[in-house]
């Protein structure tokens, strides 16, 4: 199966690695082609530490994936969170003559790519908040305002040198190469939320293994993002340590026994455990699910940390949606409901084959969601440079041109766009995908 249509991605997650290829139905609607997946070695709370254990997990889950998906596939969007991703709020303005023109907001963006990059630090998106020109908010598009001066304010997330280069490694030992990362929550939420969700205000809180990544949005714009450095891999450990039995055996009794609340039945019940001596030992529901409330209240505390961050600058009308793979825990939206006082529900990737539209796959499915925008973008970036191109050309050959040969050059002109558009965007993605490195536009995403 050729590559043109096809979206693939990796998202590298602490106890798992996800690679999965998606595209478009004739609907438009995003089809899932295939999802493989492996154990995740070689990384802490969502950071690669050991590059080749990384490495061998990626190509593990991309075999999966491409015999899943009967594709093959080299380009891929990635996925990173954890405790290296900062975002923060910054303004630049710059002097205008005329109309202000996309090349203006393009060249606003860039100069400030340039003064936002720190020391050590890669910038992953630069997200616009709002436009002003003259002092005079404009909204999210300044274009054909007059004026003297255009001023932007943008959120930018950025990522460490080490843990960025750390994750373009591993992906391309595994013989990959990364088109862009993007900022996990972002595309859990794309995924899960829906437009009205993020127009009203919403908080997204995607709680994996090893971390719980904040968003936060209103008026569909990403307002603040954060990280929790806690999840369900601390939740295993726990019970590993407390009841005295080994990791599998406890992330076993967190997937089919575990509650964030104690339940009434609880008391009368326990799960038998056989031990390494041979020996089996009844372990009561009531020990497990003190065992996992504790941690539990835990992450909620840093998730309520966020809130009280933000609350004063966004309303949060559509309240907290749970989503990654320990969202699925018994009794954690109640939890939640009633230790945040906040609405609450858990999220599944919206719109796609009901047997991919799980919380453990938001952030896989945003990934591919994401990746389909950002291709879309750059591929009609580069279709409106080319017409451009192709118009100042054109002028230039009829003013250089003889009054008689018109008439062929115009012909020889109306062959090659006929061919242009026999291959279409389509037919010439494979070339232009390379290019796509140079130019990390985030002015759309």
């Amino acid at each position: 199966m050729p590559c043109n249509n096809i979206i693939t991605a990796i998202d590298i997650g602490t106890s798992k690695t996800v690679a999965i290829a998606g595209t478009k139905d004739d609907q438009g609607r995003v089809k899932i082609l295939g999802i493989g997946e492996a154990e995740t070695k070689g990384v802490i709370r969502g950071t690669v530490q050991n590059i080749m254990s990384a490495r061998d997990s990626i190509k593990e889950a991309v075999e999966k994936c491409q015999k899943a998906a009967n594709v093959q596939f080299k380009y891929v969007y990635v996925g990173i969170d954890g405790r290296n991703i900062c975002g923060q709020v910054n303004s630049h303005s710059k002097i205008i003559t005329d109309i202000i023109t996309d090349d203006d907001i393009k060249q606003l963006t860039e100069e400030l790519n340039q003064i936002s990059a720190g020391q050590d630090e890669n910038i992953i998106h630069v997200i616009p908040q709002g436009y002003s020109v003259d002092n005079n908010a404009v909204g999210l598009n300044p274009k054909g305002y007059n004026g003297r001066k255009l001023e932007g304010t943008f959120y930018v997330v950025k990522g460490k040198d080490k843990a960025v280069n750390n994750i373009r490694q591993a992906v391309e030992m595994a013989g990959l190469k990364i088109i862009k990362l993007i900022l996990e929550p972002l595309a859990s939420a794309e995924a899960v939320l829906s437009k009205d969700e993020k127009e009203v205000g919403v908080i997204l809180a995607d709680i994996g293994a090893g971390t719980a990544d904040i968003a936060v949005f209103q008026d569909n714009i990403l307002r603040y993002t954060s990280v929790v450095p806690l999840g369900g891999k601390a939740i295993t450990n726990d019970i590993k340590k407390g009841c005295g039995v080994l990791e599998r055996q406890a992330e076993q009794i967190k997937v089919q026994y575990g509650a964030a609340l104690s339940q009434k039945d609880f008391a009368k019940k326990a799960v038998t455990v056989k031990g390494v001596n041979g020996k089996s030992k009844e372990i009561p529901f009531t020990a497990i699910a003190s065992i996992i409330n504790a941690r539990v209240e835990e992450i909620l505390g840093g998730i309520a940390n966020e809130i009280d961050t933000i609350r004063n600058q966004t309303q949060l009308s559509a309240g907290l949606v749970l989503t990654g793979g320990t969202s699925k825990l018994k009794s954690l939206v109640q939890l939640a409901k009633f230790r945040l006082s906040i609405e609450t529900r858990t999220g599944t990737p919206l719109y796609i084959n009901p047997e991919y539209s799980t919380e453990g796959y938001a952030a896989a499915v945003g990934l591919i969601i994401k990746g389909m925008e950002y291709t879309e973008s750059i591929l009609e970036q580069r279709r409106l440079k080319a017409e451009k191109e192709k118009a100042a050309e054109q002028q230039q050959t009829s003013q250089a041109t003889k009054p008689d040969d018109k008439a062929k050059d115009n012909s020889k002109a109306k062959t090659k766009d006929d061919n242009d558009d026999k291959g279409g965007i389509r037919g010439w993605f494979d070339s232009l995908i390379g290019k796509i490195f140079s130019e990390p536009n985030d002015s759309k995403m």
